[in-house]
């Protein structure tokens, strides 16, 4: 098996705990989508590519690390994953794409790979859970409504090279202090 399809486990609520094997090298859109019982996935090296939308609504994801071949995260990828506390992204992603993260209001630990180049429109949107985000110097653009309703956002260090601050990016970032 080199892949799975477009919304081959979609909506499986009893599924809790996902090996893919090494074979495997793409993952479709919607192909885990909905699967709300899932807690654990295992996503091995030799996936290269993860589809939109493969992961949303997978309320009961702990945590997530992202492969060093991926090289984007999809639109939506793990949309709305409200149990999701942690992600470890790998070192060769340079782009978040729109609602990457958006609505996982647990998510408290992102690690940003240094060779990042955008995070996108509503990227990490209502993640209420972040307290804390370095932007790494690769980064030239950050999307609209990026961070906005990150609540518990304290800090954040954007550095030189960014060139675009999308629209309300940090809209309601209420505790945000530097």
């Amino acid at each position: 098996m080199s892949s799975i399809g477009d919304c081959a486990f979609e909506s499986c609520e009893a599924l809790t705990d996902v090996t893919i094997a090494d074979s495997v090298t793409s993952i479709g859109k919607n192909a885990f989508a909905c699967c709300g019982g899932l807690t654990s996935v295992a996503i091995p090296s030799s996936v290269t590519s993860i589809g939109e939308y493969a992961f949303q609504y997978c309320r009961s994801l702990k945590t997530v690390t992202i492969p060093d071949e991926i090289t984007s995260i999809k639109k939506g990828t793990f949309y709305n994953c409200t149990g999701l506390t942690d992600v470890t992204i790998g070192k060769n992603v340079e782009n978040i794409e729109s609602g990457a993260f958006e609505y996982c209001k647990n998510l408290t630990n992102v690690t940003i790979p240094n060779d990042m180049i955008s995070i996108g429109n509503n990227a990490f949107e209502s993640c209420s859970g972040l307290t804390n985000i370095t932007i790494p110097k690769s980064v030239t653009s950050i999307g609209d409504r990026a961070f906005s309703e990150c609540s518990k956002l304290t800090s954040i260090i954007i550095p030189d090279g960014v060139l675009r601050i999308g629209e309300s990016s940090f809209f309601k970032c209420s505790s945000l202090k530097a």
